[in-house]
């Protein structure tokens, strides 16, 4: 299918575009969560959680955006990977799901705790 898009660029132009773009994407979902921050939210109680967002399994070593990926484990699902930690930091609500305060990726080996220590 390439000689249907004779023009197309390659894919590591088009994820060094996707990287540069990283801050407008932070700024985007800062202001979204501040804009329609729901009434009933607890502003003065917070939940932590996070999630592995894996690359490969434990056993093999990672290929893929080695920069960012390493070695991490999952308590949850007993499970040794390569990859990233998606974090969650979210304001309590009665009886529905929490409402997003701040969301974070990180190297799978950070520790739930000192992430949000910065802030």
């Amino acid at each position: 299918m390439r000689s249907w898009f004779p023009n197309l660029g390659s894919y590591s132009g088009f994820s060094n575009r996707l990287n540069q773009l990283s801050e407008a994407f932070r700024s985007l979902t800062s202001s979204l969560f501040e804009d329609f921050l729901p009434e009933d939210c607890h502003i003065n109680q917070s939940l932590l959680d996070s999630m592995p967002i894996i690359a490969c399994s434990g056993k093999r070593f990672g290929k893929v955006a080695k920069d960012l990926t390493d070695k991490g484990y999952c308590s949850k699902k007993s499970l040794c990977y390569f990859g990233v930690k998606l974090h969650a930091l979210a304001f309590r609500r009665d009886k529905t799901i929490p409402f997003p305060e701040e969301i974070q990726i990180t190297r799978a080996s950070v520790n739930d705790l000192t992430v949000f220590k910065e802030a």
